[in-house]
């Protein structure tokens, strides 16, 4: 029997005390909100599986079959070629989507509750309550990065024209605006579900947080994203030694004529595996992002400091003055 503590957000944390957080809240809660995200967010990443592994295998198919090039044009102009791509596309938003708003939810869930026992019910009726502001959130997030490459992609045509070399720093300023547009929004979503926020406020007060602290969030999500993104290619990693081995086969004299039916089935597990570790592993860096915010409001406003003086001199609640009990 393990005495169960709730994590406190309204707290100052240098770097390593968020990334040790971040792991601890998920080793806390690895039951509950694993549960929530693969009965939740798994199904559209199933879905995103399936139609991969048949569009990869009809592809290959087709790259054989049309070595003279008109049966891929034809291929590439069909309505099935288009109609998995934008399967793929609805899917994968909703994976997304769901992933965001599980994640999000269950943390001010844990907080409301002050426990890790939290039904998935529970946190299914969150998600469906705030799916469209997570889905607005999301779609405004990519137009408005779409606005911003187009905008910035002028002054390189125009570089372009004076010199091929300058093309190379015009390249760099884009990647380096949208660099810093990504982590200074990067609170965005946990500001609207905690604090109520409507979209242009809430990236407002994101780029009010950030300020003076962005190569620390930067930090944060660029190290928590990348053992994210290595731990769930682990899971490919099978994938790639049935494909070397195959490939090994046809090598020894055996013409390629497409992927058979148990390379397609093999695709779409691996691919469904990969697509619900990603699901599970993207906590790492959401969880981290929502520490990081909650540090950022402790620097510049102190709200938890403000809250324990309030508190300073009563006596704890007798039914939440104590730690809960895990069974």
């Amino acid at each position: 029997m393990e005495t169960f503590v709730a994590i406190k957000y309204q707290k100052l944390r240098d770097f390593s005390e968020k990334i040790n957080a971040t792991f601890y809240f998920i080793r806390q809660n690895f039951k509950s909100l694993g549960k929530a995200l693969i009965f939740i967010a798994g199904p559209p990443a199933l879905m995103v599986s399936l139609v991969l592994g048949n569009f990869i295998g009809e592809f290959l198919q087709t790259m054989q079959a049309g070595v003279s090039g008109a049966d891929s044009t034809s291929y590439l102009l069909s309505v099935g070629f288009w109609m998995q791509l934008l399967l793929m596309l609805f899917f994968g938003i909703l994976s997304y989507v769901f992933t965001l708003s599980v994640i999000y939810n269950y943390v001010l869930l844990y907080e409301e509750r002050q426990t890790n026992q939290i039904d998935v019910s529970i946190v299914w009726e969150r998600v469906r309550a705030s799916f469209w502001m997570y889905l607005g959130t999301t779609l405004f997030f990519a137009v408005m990065f779409l606005a911003v490459y187009v905008v910035l992609i002028l002054p390189v045509v125009l570089l372009a024209a004076i010199s091929p070399i300058l093309i190379f720093f015009g390249v760099l300023g884009i990647l380096v605006v949208l660099a810093y547009l990504v982590i200074a929004i990067a609170p965005t979503f946990i500001i609207r579900a905690y604090e109520k926020r409507g979209i242009f406020s809430a990236i407002g007060r994101a780029f009010y947080l950030i300020k003076g602290k962005w190569w620390s969030t930067a930090g944060l999500v660029l190290i928590l994203s990348l053992m994210a993104g290595i731990i769930s290619y682990i899971f490919l990693i099978p994938y790639y030694a049935v494909i070397f081995t195959t490939a090994l086969h046809e090598a020894n004299g055996h013409a390629f004529t497409g992927p058979t039916e148990t390379m397609l089935l093999v695709t779409e597990i691996f691919f469904g595996i990969y697509y619900l570790a990603q699901i599970l592993l993207s906590t790492l860096t959401h969880v981290g992002i929502s520490f990081q915010y909650f540090n950022l409001v402790e620097i510049k406003e102190a709200r938890g400091l403000m809250g324990d003086i309030e508190k300073f001199g009563q006596a704890p609640d007798p039914l939440t003055g104590r730690p809960e009990e895990q069974y």
